[in-house]
């Protein structure tokens, strides 16, 4: 996959996932100078979790790390892309990812959606094709247990990445503050519910590649109501 005009993320360099680490600790810095604001904390939240992933593979957690590598790369491609082509402002942004630059629109929208956005896109949109894409070579039965393994990693990351963002709005800040679990739990669990959900459109797409479309027009109707959510939550 070719970058795009902007040249922000070249993907070409990135194969391994220490590639992967450095590309989102340099977009980190930019983001906001670049007015992209609105995708600052899915990225600090896709390096916590990359971190962690990285820690499991030197600890030998994986039965087949590399295969975990191998899909991270490929898997992060989909972010840098969608990345690349917001900072370009390319016509053929996702439709999933485009819902972040929406987003953006909202004043006072709690920062948490924006995390929840960026993780709809990149898990309902993106993951079933990359489960697609790789799957198709490897027996599925063997990668399954590694697979669940992340999902493991994403519930243990909740606690560092609620403390990455402060939310403007106060109650909403007291709650985060005094109530962690009950703030964060919901939404680690619902991004674990996708993921669920993402390797079961991923056997739709074995079955028939055609269900991509409704595949990407579900992600699309879910950040709707994100977005609705943001609206009265604002």
């Amino acid at each position: 996959m070719a970058p795009t005009k902007s040249n922000l993320i070249d993907l070409r360099q990135i194969s391994n996932i220490a590639d992967v680490l450095t590309a989102l600790k340099e977009l980190d810095t930019r983001l906001n100078s670049l007015n992209m604001g609105q995708f600052k904390l899915f990225n600090q939240a896709y390096q916590v979790l990359t971190n962690y992933i990285l820690q499991a593979i030197e600890a030998d957690y994986f039965k087949n790390p590399h295969f975990i590598e191998e899909f991270i790369v490929s898997f992060s491609s989909y972010y840098f892309q969608a990345v690349n082509d917001a900072a370009s402002k390319e016509p053929n942004l996702s439709l999933p990812w485009a819902k972040l630059n929406q987003y953006a629109t909202h004043k006072s929208a709690p920062v948490f959606i924006s995390l929840l956005l960026g993780a709809n896109a990149h898990i309902n949109n993106d993951l079933p094709q990359v489960l697609y894409k790789l799957m198709q070579q490897e027996k599925t039965e063997e990668l399954l247990g590694d697979i669940v393994k992340i999902d493991k990693l994403v519930m243990r990351s909740g606690k560092d990445i609620i403390g990455l963002f402060t939310e403007p709005n106060k109650s909403l800040n007291f709650l985060k503050q005094r109530f962690q679990f009950t703030y964060y739990r919901p939404a680690m669990y619902t991004i674990l519910y996708w993921r669920i959900s993402a390797w079961k459109n991923y056997r739709r797409l074995k079955n028939d590649s055609s269900a991509m479309r409704d595949i990407s027009t579900r992600s699309v109707k879910i950040a709707n109501h994100l977005l609705y959510l943001s609206n009265v939550l604002a």
